[in-house]
C-alpha cells in the first residue's frame, strides 16, 4: 500500500512539473513596449535596421515577410502576431517599419523563451530629445548640447 502510495504521489507531482508550465504558455500578460519594428531577413544575418534600411524592410513586407519588435535597449527581440487567425501580424506595423513604435498589446511566453507580443495599438514612439531644456547646470560636460564657447 506504502508503495503504491509513493507512486501515486509521484505521478502527480511529475503531472505538476511537466505540464503546469504548459498551461502557463496560454496565459497572456498585458505589455507596453517601446521598440524598433524590424525585418529579420536583413537583421539577422547583416545586422541591417534603421531609417537607411526602410525601402528594403518594405520589399520584405510586401514579399510577405514577417515583422519583428526589437527592443534595442534590453537587446530583446519580440515576434508578433495578429489578434485572430488568418489576418496579416504585419499590418498594424506596416506605417512604422523600420522605426521606433510603442506598441501596446498582449505578451505570450512560447516554448524555449520565444516572446510574442499580440499587437492591439502602434503609436510613433516620443523622440528622444537629449538637449531638452532641464534644470540650469552649471558645469558645461553635463550639458553637451550647450552652444560651445571658445
Amino acid at each position: 500500500m506504502k508503495t503504491m502510495c509513493r507512486h501515486l504521489l509521484l505521478a502527480v507531482w511529475v503531472i505538476v512539473f511537466l505540464v503546469a508550465p504548459a498551461w502557463a504558455q496560454g496565459k497572456a500578460k498585458p505589455i507596453t513596449l517601446t521598440a524598433r519594428v524590424v525585418d529579420a531577413i536583413c537583421l539577422l544575418p547583416s545586422g541591417l535596421k534603421g531609417e537607411s534600411h526602410r525601402e528594403c524592410a518594405i520589399g520584405c513586407d510586401k514579399a510577405g515577410v514577417r515583422m519583428y519588435l526589437l527592443d534595442e535597449k534590453a537587446n530583446v527581440m519580440y515576434t508578433v502576431m495578429a489578434d485572430a487567425p488568418f489576418k496579416d501580424p504585419n499590418v498594424l506595423l506596416r506605417d512604422h517599419l523600420e522605426r521606433v513604435v510603442t506598441v501596446k498589446g498582449d505578451l505570450h511566453t512560447g516554448p524555449g523563451g520565444l516572446k510574442v507580443v499580440q499587437v492591439k495599438e502602434v503609436q510613433k514612439a516620443a523622440a528622444a530629445q537629449p538637449c531638452a531644456p532641464k534644470a540650469k547646470q552649471p558645469c558645461a560636460a553635463k550639458q553637451p548640447c550647450a552652444p560651445k564657447k571658445y
